[in-house]
């Protein structure tokens, strides 16, 4: 029989406030550990003793180091959302080079809020089979973005839903890269670049790939 992949879901929910603080103590814990050692290195008892708690307390609300992990992940995406939530009242109105530049500063913002933390996560997810929660933080963004898109006067036919995907998946892409290469945040002429190109394509002017087409045949 195949082995039994571990419980990644918490035993119990904090209610308390004594609790939360609990859990975002153990949390903590993890964090520093997975820093330090890595997650083959960390086990529950390195994690409790990280965050000076009892393993009794740790096992109380996590059956298993990756539930840990998985709740990490869960409160650290809470995180990345939160940096465009705060953003979008403020795209309202913006001129698309303006507010692209915005959203790029965000995206900078979240990926620098614990860089190191940052890394090793996105290197767990998949071992954690978290990716839900990531595609849900995609999710939150892009339809953050496309609510700002479908205020601009857009070409007729252009679809803000997949112009928000373009621009999200773009910026993520390109910050993600720099801070991973090791910048502490876009090169000036790799941002300057990116922006304007976003914001050419999403220019009132652009026309459809299919008209682009139709007049090049």
């Amino acid at each position: 029989m195949p082995p039994v992949p571990p419980a990644t879901s918490p035993r119990k929910r904090p209610v308390q406030a004594r609790s939360r603080a609990t859990v975002d103590t153990i949390l903590d814990g993890a964090a520093h550990i997975l820093i330090r050692d890595g997650f083959d290195r960390a086990t529950t008892t390195r994690i409790a003793e990280a965050a000076g708690v009892g393993i009794g307390s740790l096992y109380q609300y996590f059956p298993s180091k990756e539930a840990v992990v998985a709740a990490l992940i869960d409160r650290h995406a809470a995180a990345l959302t939160r940096v465009f939530d705060d953003l979008a009242p403020r795209l309202a109105g913006r001129p698309p080079a303006e507010a692209v530049a915005m959203i790029v500063a965000a995206a900078t913002d979240a990926h620098r809020l614990h860089p190191a933390l940052h890394r090793v996560l996105n290197e767990q997810v998949p071992r954690i089979g978290d990716m839900a929660r990531i595609r849900d933080v995609s999710a939150a963004i892009t339809s953050h973005v496309a609510r700002w898109i479908a205020t601009l006067p857009l070409a007729p036919g252009r679809d803000p839903a997949i112009l928000a995907v373009l621009v999200e998946r773009s910026i993520e892409a390109v910050v993600h890269g720099a801070l991973a290469d090791g910048h502490d945040r876009l090169p000036r002429a790799l941002h300057d670049e990116l922006v304007t190109m976003l914001a050419r394509h999403l220019a009132p002017e652009t026309p459809r790939q299919d008209q682009r087409i139709s007049k090049a045949s």
